[in-house]
């Protein structure tokens, strides 16, 4: 797979811990640590969005007419707080 070079900034106490713990695995670098971090959190995210689309299709299934009640109120209360942007048209669907 193709890498590309960024430039993060992290709290110098969690370099550290990331030093610390690569002391015991001389064939892991700070990059190689942080990649295998993005990628378990990446996977996380997968999960969950997973999780909460079938939480959501089951209740569109089973409960259309609560589903319908709970997403007005939801966009109601969006509307009242300006959450009126992309994102959340795109949850919607």
């Amino acid at each position: 797979m193709a890498k590309k070079k960024l430039t993060i900034t992290i709290d110098t106490d969690k370099v550290a811990a990331i030093e610390k713990v690569l002391q015991a695995s001389p064939a892991s670098s700070v990059s190689a640590w942080i990649e295998d971090a993005v990628s378990a959190k990446l996977d996380q995210a997968e999960r969950a969005d997973r999780a909460l689309r079938w939480f959501v299709d089951r209740a569109r299934d089973e409960q259309p007419g609560e589903w319908e009640k709970a997403l007005a109120a939801v966009e109601e209360a969006d509307r009242r707080h300006g959450f009126t942007g992309p994102e959340r048209e795109q949850s919607a669907a």
